[in-house]
């Protein structure tokens, strides 16, 4: 047994250390929005900014048994009865700790230009088990977004600082007015996160809309070891038919996108 957990604390490291040499890649893994050469017009006025990153590796299956890091592990969950009998079990995909759960924060960013035309921004991004399910081609349309605390020098940072932070880090452009999409739970005051697949993980998300200040960036703008490959502006009165239209081109919205809009539009922050 001891054998077998050195083993696996090994080859966890390893892929720690992969990930992290991905992280600290100079470029193309890191560029700036504002300087990437390539534009592409879109769909329905929408323009394509690539991010330049490098290209994308072949992402395999090679362990389907779950194992412990940084982002995720395995939670083991158990029912008990009123006698202290187990009477049911279940497994969970958790971000954090028993004690502590890392909950995403994610910004729908809008820009408003010099004729009063809004603008949305999202990030097109190749995940890796989308890859190896549908190709190499294979692309979702996400907000900018981060777990909280993620790293122990933001340890202590809210969903609020972790928007801002997260919007910054990985678009290069700073927003201004950052404002909850999420009502208040009345007996308490704070804002409940929204669950991605509760029966799968606790993962959950803090939405937030933000006006964008420029455009061009003031900082490089990370592309998390090459996923994200390139930004979207699209502007707000075309966004239903240019939705549609990136589904069929094989890039939908992520749920967590999807979600961000619905409360931005619940909230009167967009009209589409």
């Amino acid at each position: 047994m001891t054998t077998i957990r050195a083993k696996q604390r090994a080859e966890q490291r390893e892929k720690q250390l992969m990930y992290e040499r991905l992280l600290k890649s100079p470029h193309p893994s890191k560029t700036k929005l504002g300087k990437a050469p390539s534009t592409t017009k879109g769909p329905f006025g929408s323009t394509f900014i690539s991010s330049l990153a490098e290209p994308l590796p072949e992402w395999k299956i090679t362990n389907e048994k779950s194992t412990f890091d940084k982002f995720i592990k395995r939670m083991e969950m158990t029912a008990y009865d009123s006698k202290g009998k187990a009477t049911a079990s279940w497994t969970m995909a958790t971000r954090g700790t028993i004690d502590t759960v890392g909950d995403v924060a994610m910004t729908l960013p809008v820009y408003t230009d010099s004729k009063g035309e809004k603008y949305t921004i999202l990030q097109e991004e190749a995940r890796p088990i989308d890859l190896v399910r549908n190709g190499k081609d294979s692309r979702v349309l996400s907000f900018p977004a981060g777990i909280i605390g993620d790293e122990a020098k933001y340890s202590s940072e809210s969903a609020l600082d972790c928007a801002k932070r997260e919007f910054t880090e990985e678009t290069g452009m700073v927003a201004k007015n950052f404002e909850s999409l999420s009502e208040p739970v009345k007996s308490t005051g704070k804002i409940k996160p929204i669950m991605s697949s509760p029966g799968l993980t606790d993962e959950a998300t803090h939405f937030f809309y933000a006006e964008v200040e420029k455009l061009k960036p003031v900082s490089k703008a990370k592309t998390d070891g090459g996923i994200t490959r390139g930004w979207w502006k699209v502007p707000l009165k075309n966004f239903q038919q240019w939705i549609r239209e990136m589904e069929t081109l094989g890039k939908p919205l992520t749920s967590q996108a999807s979600t961000a809009i619905f409360k931005a539009i619940l909230k009167g922050k967009i009209h589409i």
